[in-house]
Order: C-alpha cells, then sequence, then structure tokens
C-alpha cells in the first residue's frame, strides 16, 4: 500500500464520513484513494477557503472533528481566514494540507507553512516520514478533538508514493470524560445557591448534550430557577416551562426583568462573554458561578464569583443532591413565569407593522418574521456577518444548539456560504437555512453555488441586500457624512444565482414576499430569497 493509500484508509478509523476540499499536486492522490474506497463522501469546492469552511460547518452541527484537504503554499494562504474563524471559536478541525519538497527552494509554491499556520491559532503537525504518517495522523485527530482546535496536518508530496510499512497502526482517539466538580469549592457554590432568592440556570455550548441538559432541567425544577441559555446553546432548552431563552443582547423583555433580579447566576459550560452578560450589565452585583469542563484558557472569560472544573451533568446532579441533603426549599421564583412567557410568545408570533421603506424594497424584521412563519420550525440556520445579523438571530430562532452555525468568531464577512456547505451536506433531515449580506455574499464568491446544487442541497439562502456594507454605512451616516463609500454597486442576484441552478425569488413589496414564502413550501433544490432592503432604513 502506498502512503496516499494508506492516509485516506486512516481517514475512515477516524469516522471521517465527510472530506470536504480542493485537489492539487500534494493531496489529489489521497483524495483519489478516499473516493475510490468508497469509504466517505468528498465533497469537491471550488476555493480551499471555502473547503475549510464546510468543514467548520460540518463540525458545528455534527460535534464531531470537521476534515478537510487542500494542497500546498497558495492553497494554505488562501484559508487563513478560515483557520483563524476556527481557532477562535474553539472549533475541532484537522486539514490535511500539502506541502512541497525540501530543499527545492526554486519551487514556486514553497513557503513556511508552519509559520503561516502558526500565525492563525492553529496547530501544525508535520508528517515526519512514511513511516510514521499514520502515527502523526493520530496526533493530529486527538489534538483536534481534545483541545477543541483547528490542526493542519503537513503532507510533504515527495512522500504520497513511498510505500506505507505494514505495522504503522491507526489508534482509536481515547475517550475522556472529566469527572464532577467536588471539594470546598463546589460545597461553598451551593451555599451561595441554597441563600438565593431568585437563581438562574445559564447554559452554553459546552453544556449541550442530552446528559447535561437533563442534569440542568432537574436542577432547575428542583430549585425552581428559570432556564436560559448564551445564543450559542439557543434552543437546548426548547419546550421546557422555565425557558426564557436568550441572555444577552438578544434576550426579549421579560427575560431581560428576569436576568435583571436574579441574585445568583449558575453558568454552566458558558464563557460570560460581554455580548451575554451585556458588558456586566447582567452580572454586576451578582453571585456567579461559573461550571466549565476543563480549564483550557479562554480569551472571552469574565471573572465569575467562584469557578468550578469538572463534569457539567455531574456537577449539575452533584448540586441537586447538596440541596436535598439539606433540605432546601425550592426558590419560587418561577412560580409567576409561564404567563409572562406565554405573552412573549404571543408578541413573537404578531408579525409588525412595516415602517415606511424606499419604493421597491420591505422592511427587514417583518420580512424576516413572515419567512419565519414560512420555514420549518426544524432547520439550521448559518448566518454570515453584517448589520443584518443579530435581527436574524433574533427572528429565526433554531429548536436546538446544533441547528445554530456561528460563523462571526473572527469578525470576517464571507465566511457563510462555505458553512452552509459543511452544514446542508451533513445534516439531511432539514434544511439549512444561510443569511447573508449582499457584501459578504460577494466577497465569498458566488461559484461556490455551483457545489451546493451538484450536491442537490436543501439550502435556501435569505440574501439580506441592502446595496451597501452595512457597517460601514452605519459609521459615515451617524457621522453625518457621505455613505457612497459604503455602497456597493447593485447586483441582480436573482438572474446571476438562477443561472448557477438556484431557483430565485426577489422580494421588492409584499405580493413578491408572499411568492416567497410560497417558494419555500414548494422548493424541490437550492433556492435563493433576494430581500431589496432600503439601507437607510434598517433595525438593528
Amino acid at each position: 500500500m502506498k502512503l496516499h493509500q494508506g492516509l485516506a484508509k486512516a481517514l475512515v478509523a477516524h469516522n471521517t464520513t465527510h472530506l470536504y476540499g480542493l485537489v492539487g499536486d500534494a493531496n489529489l492522490f489521497m483524495v483519489e484513494a478516499y473516493v475510490d474506497a468508497n469509504i466517505g463522501r468528498y465533497v469537491a469546492c471550488t476555493h480551499e477557503a471555502h473547503a475549510v469552511l464546510a468543514a467548520i460547518g460540518f463540525a458545528q452541527t455534527t460535534g464531531r472533528t470537521g476534515v478537510a484537504t487542500i494542497t500546498h503554499g497558495p492553497a494554505l494562504t488562501n484559508v487563513v481566514t478560515a483557520l483563524s474563524e476556527a481557532a477562535r471559536g474553539g472549533i475541532p478541525l484537522v486539514v490535511l494540507c500539502g506541502d512541497t519538497p525540501p530543499g527545492d527552494l526554486q519551487h514556486l509554491q514553497n513557503i513556511n507553512q508552519r509559520e503561516v499556520v502558526a500565525s492563525t491559532g492553529a496547530v501544525f503537525v508535520d508528517m515526519r516520514s512514511a513511516a510514521t504518517a499514520l502515527e502523526d495522523l493520530n496526533r493530529a485527530f486527538c489534538i483536534a478533538a481534545q483541545r477543541r482546535c483547528p490542526v493542519v496536518f503537513n503532507m510533504r508530496v515527495d512522500l504520497m508514493w513511498e510505500p506505507l510499512p505494514g505495522s504503522a497502526p491507526t489508534a482509536p482517539l481515547p475517550h475522556y470524560v472529566s469527572a464532577p466538580a467536588t471539594g470546598e469549592l463546589l460545597e461553598e457554590a451551593a451555599g451561595m445557591l441554597a441563600s438565593a432568592r431568585r437563581p438562574l440556570i445559564l447554559a452554553g455550548r459546552g453544556a449541550c448534550t442530552p446528559e447535561a441538559r437533563a442534569a440542568l432541567v432537574a436542577l432547575a425544577e428542583r430549585i425552581e430557577a428559570p432556564l436560559a441559555t448564551t445564543l450559542k446553546a439557543q434552543g437546548l432548552f426548547h419546550g421546557e416551562p422555565g425557558n426564557i431563552g436568550i441572555c444577552g443582547g438578544l434576550s426579549h423583555p421579560t427575560a431581560i426583568e428576569v436576568i435583571m433580579q436574579s441574585d445568583c447566576i449558575l453558568a454552566f459550560g458558558a464563557s460570560l462573554s460581554k455580548h451575554t452578560t451585556e458588558e456586566r450589565a447582567y452580572t454586576k452585583g451578582k453571585r456567579v458561578v461559573q461550571i466549565l469542563a476543563d480549564a483550557e484558557e479562554n480569551p472571552r472569560l469574565d471573572m465569575p464569583t467562584l469557578r468550578l472544573i469538572g463534569d457539567i451533568a455531574g456537577t449539575a446532579q452533584a448540586f441537586t443532591e447538596l440541596m436535598d441533603l439539606a433540605d432546601i426549599p425550592g426558590s419560587g421564583a418561577t412560580h409567576d413565569l409561564a404567563p409572562r412567557l406565554a405573552m412573549e410568545a404571543d408578541a413573537f408570533a404578531r408579525i409588525p407593522d412595516a415602517a415606511d421603506v424606499a419604493s421597491g424594497c420591505v422592511d427587514m424584521v417583518p420580512a424576516l418574521r413572515r419567512l419565519n412563519q414560512a420555514l420549518p420550525e426544524a432547520r439550521v440556520l448559518v448566518t454570515d456577518l453584517g448589520r443584518f445579523v443579530t435581527t436574524a438571530w433574533r427572528n429565526l430562532p433554531v429548536t436546538r444548539p446544533a441547528d445554530l452555525v456561528y460563523s462571526s468568531h473572527f469578525g470576517a464577512i464571507g465566511c457563510g456560504l462555505g458553512e452552509t456547505i459543511g452544514a446542508a451536506t451533513a445534516i439531511t433531515d432539514r434544511p439549512t437555512v444561510l443569511v447573508a449580506g449582499d457584501g459578504g455574499f460577494s466577497l465569498s464568491g458566488l461559484s461556490e453555488l455551483v457545489t451546493l446544487v451538484r450536491e442537490k442541497a436543501d439550502v435556501i439562502i435569505l440574501l439580506c441586500n441592502d446595496g451597501s456594507y452595512g457597517a460601514e454605512h452605519v459609521q459615515f451616516t451617524n457621522r453625518n457624512m457621505d455613505p457612497e463609500l459604503s455602497m456597493i454597486a447593485r447586483i441582480d442576484f436573482a438572474a446571476t444565482c438562477a443561472t448557477l441552478g438556484f431557483a430565485t425569488q426577489r422580494v421588492t413589496d409584499a405580493d413578491s414576499l408572499d411568492a416567497a414564502c410560497r417558494a419555500i413550501q414548494n422548493r424541490s433544490g437550492p433556492l435563493l430569497i433576494d430581500l431589496h432592503l432600503d439601507p437607510e432604513n434598517i433595525e438593528m
């Protein structure tokens, strides 16, 4: 067996059901071996960045390590933004990246790949030789899974046809489960909880397992505490009577009241970023106990009153047991919550009146609310970055955390389309909805739409088309300056995307919005809805 064949076979042992990539000199034979063996699904992209972004989308929706492959040199420089996005987001990812032969200083694509990778925050694992290749690949997968980070596996092109030693093993990843928090800090935290009159349980993406959910719901019922989530954990407590939804800038009025009235917050698997705490306005003057599964440093971490390290589900159960042991009564904090939450649900179900916008445009909030009603409740939501994004998160909620693909870790526009490819090819029992602005959508490269068409993906793209780079438009107008530099030449996205195989619907008024809703119901393939918005009148 040759090395490229062995690497392809090793991907199976690492549960690589989907491989995203773009072939070149250094990886084409490995990809061919992967495809010929019929051992997984290879999704060919038109740009290396989208291949890596697709693997990120796969990882976010499945909870497994995403896998992508690219060739050397410019292929690697093309994915710097995508690798930075994964590193900032703590997303497990392995990128099998080619490298030029050592010593060939005149190779056109020769660069110091280790330094390029280091600049992104990703981990670099070198394939040292054919004899150690599978051992090195095992290490790359192990690092990605255990550290929750992107790893670039560096493969020399001149080794690909070397014979693979017959004794080279592929080891399974070790399964690691942390123990529940114990000791004096746990008892001190339990004392804070016992004395709280209005406790609140907050869950982040680190608490999004079935075991953790069940333990948190049981604890909330025991102490009669409302349940809230971070944005990334949206939908974790869907259907629970004490669920107040998102804690942070996207909180509805009742949730804000509950959060502000709370006196003790138990934050499980949440980094307590400034977006969740509203620049600490929600945590000021409260006792905050943060429970994390590990002690990995995170630049978004706020300082709680106490921090516990331990298994999320086990620690939540430990709190419940301590409350039972001390015979602590429920707080009563949820007694008047049900009717207030019902009023919020009723308010969300009503579509607000449209604002006065320019002719040929629609008001974004009523339009998204109307489209939300037309979309299946079970859907994956991918959002690109732009001034529309918070409105999209607020008006297109998901019912489980894995259905929210967050593409804004690095603050880059244009990442949404690539991550949509990964989500839509990984999750096939519900549609994937991408919300993007015209600036980010253009930046991401419309040619990648053919990938979604070829893969027969059930994708609905909601294009917030205001003819501008929104954040820059806001800055100009806030200073009473001419926003001309922020304007984008109007593209007929409906016509353009139709030539690439998408069904399209241009939305410029109430009638065409109704037609877009019907198009969602009757879709038979990828669909793009081009929402024409007034750049001077967009509710944030």
